[in-house]
């Protein structure tokens, strides 16, 4: 058996992936239907993207990492 300290951070990990999608997509739908040039809304969604890429890359590294530590302590 594994600590319940992982389970409970994998869990807050996969709470705060979910958080992160959620919220790109309102601030992805808010950018498509503002009132904004199109020069701009194409600049403010490759930005939401950026942003929504690194920390969604960086969660997913660290959940890696995380299942990498149970896999490891469910061996012992």
């Amino acid at each position: 058996m594994y600590s319940p300290n992982l389970l409970a951070h994998m869990q807050s990990l996969l709470a705060e992936i979910a958080d992160l999608e959620c919220a790109f997509e309102k601030k992805l739908q808010a950018a498509k239907n503002g009132s904004y040039s199109e020069s701009h809304k194409s600049e403010l969604i490759q930005e939401l993207k950026r942003r929504h890429d690194e920390r969604h890359t960086s969660i997913a590294m660290e959940l890696a990492a995380l299942e990498k530590k149970v896999a490891q302590e469910l061996q012992l």
